[in-house]
């Protein structure tokens, strides 16, 4: 809390009486008066300690404030010259994790943005400079900004915790780094590493980076500041070490390899982003300048750069979605009961689909049991648990002793022994009604009365399932998705008749499991199946008008979606999305897929179940020719950008879940529509595309509408010139 400027009048001698604040309140005050950065002066050591401590803040996220007092502390530190300087967090299990991302909310101007990733250069700077050894003691995670800090230091002791993680973050924003990364790093552990990690974003676990040559030493948490004082008093100052090979060295200093591997980056970025998102190149620019020309030129286009892109669309877009993600913590709970507490998960069905959601339920510290319909389903699924576990811990996401922990918390059985002790059992049986009606029938034969039922289902009314069950309120819908490892996003469907407190479960439930959650209502496909079958079922429309199959989804790919949307039904399978296209089309009164159907008939089910859309041989896909004499001729002319009128489908019925109650919040469709269904980040979202582009959208769908049907027709809410956000 900020205090406010005092108005004239306003104290006790202006002739009228002020009540003390609240106790709360004082305590609020005084500890924003408390700087974010102490220096705290040697001991018998002779080492000293810079303490990071926001205290409006828990995880320590950079602002105005802290770097004038860190810029304070280092000074103090440089007139006290101890033997060293030890960096180190007062909170516990949290180092820094970058920026506050309020500084770039919507006003801030280019000029002032660029100036703030000025400041925090030269404090870097002078943290760099001091005359005696430095050393970061990371205790949690240091992202963007907090891996800067530790960059500016001689070196780097990480806790050996899985809540220690480090990353250049900031790409992920539409943003790059802005305190001297671009040019620390790549001086560290060499350009190839270092732009991998940048451009990627990246987070590494302790040993993962201790290979990288970004940490030097990993220790046990309890001695890590004593292991950080010891090297303080111990090392000379020196030029960091990092660990580049003799390739990645040259490559960084020997201007011929170092200009083929930037090129090769730039080719490569530039494949994957279609040039939709500016940030990474402008990150390899940085970096070639800051090595070409030295590292203070390398810094002056690193502030000019993080300027331009905090301004521009993209910088906006990817920004404002990060800020609802990290707001819908707490707003997904909101409106909803308390939460009931959670040990011990049963997972009913141990496929693909169960297997990854019990994994992922394990690795956040849940007990799991498992059932399917025998011996050997079980252990097929508990392998697969095994094997998405041991992957995760050959790619840095675990240690191998936290790998090994998460498989011994997960047991399983043909059977629904153990199934009594559950908070919450998720059954992801095949999407069948009947099947999870019996599923639900046998659950509460043995589960206690308070313990939440949840469905995984993409697109079957909760309501219908729950309908024959003893205890229908504690039933709700958990929609996860594929591969559930991977996949951000939940989908809580809260159908009318469920307890508060039982949805509140669930979400609860969601975000231990590290997903975002959003609550939806119940219903036919409920949002994210519903939005996309729609899309998808204009698809089918454009095949049948005379557009190809290879046209339709490079269309959609070149836009900025992740896959296009024929091969999406050949990957999910084309019997559950001909199922789920013929729930939402029947509820919508839209056409249903008869060509999926038809397919179907002759044997094409899917990517691996014959082929579908296309044809496989391998790695190698093809058209399959027999889509289009299943579909005839022609019906119109091919004509018109196909991935316009796909995407601005999509947008308007999200607008119109967002109308009929499906939707609480255009925020939740936004974080519904690109981390459930990769709807393109660099737009924000189907919501915040429709603030920024109004009457583009509107004109599109009213001249798509009188040439190919009124089920195009832009909703009143687009119609009108009310914005979904107000920033």
């Amino acid at each position: 809390m900020r205090c406010g400027r005092q108005r004239r009048g306003d104290h006790p001698g202006a002739g009228r009486v002020i009540a003390p604040p609240p106790a709360e309140k004082l305590v609020e005050v005084e500890r924003s008066r408390r700087p974010s950065v102490t220096f705290v002066p040697a001991d018998a050591s002779g080492v000293a300690r810079i303490v990071i401590d926001r205290p409006d803040d828990p995880v320590n996220a950079i602002d105005v404030r802290m770097m004038e007092d860190f810029a304070a502390a280092i000074a103090a530190a440089r007139a006290a010259a101890p033997r060293g300087l030890v960096i180190a967090s007062g909170k516990k299990n949290q180092y820094v994790a970058g920026a506050d991302l309020s500084l770039l909310r919507g006003g801030t101007s280019q000029s002032d943005i660029e100036k703030a990733s000025r400041s925090m250069q030269r404090v870097l700077n002078d943290l760099a400079a001091l005359p005696f050894v430095t050393v970061a003691a990371i205790n949690g995670p240091a992202l963007g900004g907090g891996l800067e800090i530790a960059l500016a230091c001689d070196t780097r002791i990480a806790a050996d915790a899985p809540n220690v993680r480090v990353g250049l973050t900031e790409t992920r924003l539409g943003l790059i780094p802005a305190a001297g990364g671009t040019q620390r790093l790549p001086r560290l552990i060499g350009l190839p590493r270092a732009l991998d990690l940048i451009l990627t974003a990246r987070q590494l676990a302790p040993k993962r980076a201790l290979r990288a040559g970004v940490i030097d030493e990993v220790v046990h948490p309890a001695v890590l500041l004593r292991a950080a004082i010891d090297h303080a008093g111990r090392d000379p100052k020196r030029k960091p070490r990092g660990g580049a090979t003799v390739v990645e060295r040259a490559a960084t200093h020997f201007a011929p390899a170092r200009a083929f591997a930037l090129r090769q980056a730039r080719s490569r970025t530039l494949a994957e982003t279609k040039g939709r998102y500016p940030a990474p190149l402008a990150a390899i620019n940085a970096v070639a300048i800051g090595l070409a020309k030295g590292m203070d030129a390398g810094l002056d286009v690193e502030a000019r750069s993080f300027g331009d892109l905090a301004v521009g669309e993209t910088g906006h877009s990817l920004t404002a979605l990060v800020m609802l993600t990290l707001r819908q913590r707490k707003a997904a709970l909101e409106g909803l009961g308390k939460p009931r507490p959670i040990a011990n998960v049963g997972i009913v069905g141990l496929g693909f689909m169960g297997s990854g959601i019990a994994q992922v339920a394990a690795a956040s510290g849940f007990r799991v049991r498992g059932r399917d319909r025998d011996a050997a389903a079980v252990a097929k699924g508990l392998s697969t648990i095994r094997t998405l576990t041991a992957d995760a811990a050959k790619k840095g996401v675990f240690e191998r002793r936290e790998a090994a922990r998460i498989t011994e918390r997960v047991t399983g059985g043909p059977d629904l022994v153990g199934f009594r002790s559950a908070d919450l059992v998720i059954e992801a049986v095949f999407e069948d009604i009947a099947t999870k009606r019996r599923v639900i029938a046998e659950l509460e034969q043995v589960l206690r009365p308070e313990a939440v039922i949840a469905s995984n289902t993409s697109a079957l009314p909760i309501a219908e399932i729950a309908r024959e069950a003893r205890s229908p309120e504690r039933i709700v819908g958990m929609h996860f998705f594929s591969p559930v490892h991977k996949m951000p996003l939940i989908e809580v469907i809260r159908p009318a008749g469920a307890a508060a407190d039982a949805v509140a479960t669930a979400v609860a439930a969601a975000i231990a499991m590290g997903k975002t959650a959003i609550v939806v209502g119940d219903g036919p496909g409920f949002y994210t199946t519903r939005v996309l079958s729609t899309m998808i079922g204009e698809a089918f429309t454009l095949l049948s008008e005379g557009d190809s199959i290879e046209a339709i989804d490079r269309a959609m790919t070149e836009f900025g979606w992740p896959v296009g949307p024929l091969q999406l039904v050949d990957e999910v399978g084309l019997e559950v999305a001909g199922h789920a296209g013929e729930t939402v089309a029947k509820a919508r009164g839209i056409a249903a897929p008869t060509i999926v159907n038809a397919l179907v008939a002759e044997g094409f089910k899917g990517k691996h179940k014959g082929g579908g859309f296309y044809r496989y041989d391998g790695r190698r896909r093809t058209p399959n020719p027999r889509v289009r004499e299943l579909l005839g001729a022609p019906t119109h002319p091919a004509a018109g950008d196909i991935a316009e009128r796909l995407t601005l489908t999509f947008v308007n019925e999200a607008v119109r879940c967002l109308d009929e109650g499906v939707l609480r919040s255009p925020a939740e469709g936004d974080l519904g529509a690109v981390l459930g269904l990769g709807f393109p980040p660099f737009l924000g979202g189907p919501f915040r595309y429709a603030d920024a582009q109004r009457h583009r959208i509107v004109t599109a769908l009213e001249r798509l509408a009188a040439a190919r049907g009124d089920r195009l027709a832009p909703t009143e809410s687009l119609r009108s010139r009310r914005p979904f956000f107000t920033l």
